[in-house]
């Protein structure tokens, strides 16, 4: 694991940064710290420890964040914690929400521009499987990444028996969360009872899981670069539509495309616009430029696109400016 981190950090240049570890006191984080301290003096790392209090356990919320000040404190570490209300919801996606926020405070905090987290080899089929079940395109298949700056995840291509055995074998304490036993929330269902259904079917479920992924990354990889060529075609060269900052789509280039590729152009091009990118609202769009040669389409409550002219665009209806006072 020591010598595949080397890799990892040498691979992403990591050298003489100040960079944070996300630890919440689980085996996964505090093997993470664990490696990284060992690494620090060879990279020549400024480590500090980061905590998120997500308050959703009380006391042994508390107990955990006094176990990762410890930690930090016994290797000698910068300690940062943040402690969320109690008013803030108490779901997945927002204790996701609040932790990547409260990340990039800490990243602002210590002028880093690095964040190791803890994700391992079995978050990530666990993802990919949550992501089937919910609805997802060959672009989800891809799952969680080794690297999207400023986080990184050098655990990603350990499974969660070689971490626990990384731990046992270097006498590491570790906290459990019990409500990772909770089968109410969706990622401890998957873990608990639908990935050993898979693995009864085989055994290597998570390993080929993760196959699949890899495999996705590198066809994303190969389409990504097909769809920019494609998209310098379409676009109209250094076009700036009037709303989002994006450009002009010249309608013949667009409608001499397939189908398929028109509709994966319109999906980039909205994505960050659009919550909603589902097939039927790309169709609806698709069918929209190729009807009309003068229209206007809806986007949400004040973005439009316009066909005219042989172009399609982006604008937004001006808001009406408000009567300055006059005292007079």
């Amino acid at each position: 694991m020591l010598e595949k981190t080397v890799n990892f950090l040498q691979k992403y240049s990591i050298k003489n940064e100040t960079v944070l570890a996300a630890v919440s006191g689980g085996v996964d984080s505090v093997v993470m710290l664990h490696i990284l301290c060992t690494l620090k003096k060879e990279f020549g790392l400024n480590l500090k420890v980061v905590h998120l209090n997500h308050n959703w356990r009380a006391e042994e919320s508390k107990k955990d964040m006094e176990f990762v000040k410890k930690l930090a404190k016994d290797s000698n570490l910068e300690f940062y914690a943040e402690t969320l209300d109690d008013d803030v919801k108490k779901t997945e996606l927002s204790a996701r929400d609040e932790r990547y926020a409260f990340f990039e405070r800490a990243l602002q905090k210590f002028n880093s521009k690095i964040c190791f987290l803890a994700h391992n080899k079995n978050d990530n089929a666990e993802t990919l499987i949550y992501r089937v079940i919910k609805g997802t395109g060959p672009s989800g298949l891809s799952s969680i990444p080794k690297c999207r700056p400023p986080y990184y995840r050098p655990l990603i291509n350990f499974s969660r028996f070689e971490i626990e055995e990384y731990a046992k074998s270097n006498r590491l304490k570790y906290r459990l969360d019990a409500s990772n036993e909770d089968t109410q929330y969706k990622r401890n269902f998957i873990r608990k009872n639908i990935l050993p259904e898979m693995e009864k079917i085989n055994k290597n479920a998570v390993d080929a899981i993760n196959s699949l992924i890899n495999l996705s990354d590198e066809r994303n990889d190969i389409l990504e670069d097909y769809l920019k060529s494609i998209e310098n075609t379409v676009f109209e060269a250094g076009s700036e539509s009037f709303a989002h900052n994006k450009p002009t789509i010249k309608r013949d280039a667009f409608l001499s495309l397939k189908e398929p590729l028109q509709r994966e152009i319109i999906s980039r091009y909205f994505k960050g616009i659009l919550k909603n990118r589902d097939y039927k609202t790309i169709l609806r769009i698709q069918n929209f430029i190729k009807e009309n040669e003068n229209s206007t389409l809806s986007i949400n409550a004040d973005s439009f696109l316009k066909v005219f002219r042989g172009s399609v665009f982006l604008y937004k209806r001006e808001k009406p400016k408000k009567e300055a006072d006059y005292d007079g």
